[in-house]
């Protein structure tokens, strides 16, 4: 069976300044509609929200692109038995390690 979900989102090129280092880089930041939605429950824009998570992480945003609008699909019982065999793998190294 194919239980699939479907998340609008939207993904903005962000140029930024580590405060730390002071090095300029270009970074991708993807939103959901839901995470743009919440913010505007609180009056907060698409900018707003992208300046907010990068200033927590230490980061300066210098310049935020175009916003890229795409649905992506999500298989989650492929996601959910994937999730699973990584921690089956990791308890496995964990116990030979162990050893």
């Amino acid at each position: 069976m194919k239980n699939e979900i479907k998340i609008a989102v939207r993904a903005y090129n962000v140029q930024i300044r580590d405060e730390r280092t002071g090095e300029k880089s270009t970074d991708t930041i993807v939103l959901t509609k839901d995470q743009l939605r919440a913010g505007a429950m609180f009056n907060l824009s698409d900018e707003d929200i992208i300046y907010r998570t990068y200033n927590r992480q230490g980061f300066r945003v210098l310049a935020i692109g175009q916003a890229r609008k795409r649905e992506i699909s999500v298989d989650v019982t492929a996601l959910f038995l994937v999730r699973a065999e990584l921690i089956a793998q990791m308890a496995r190294e964990a116990v030979s390690d162990s050893e």
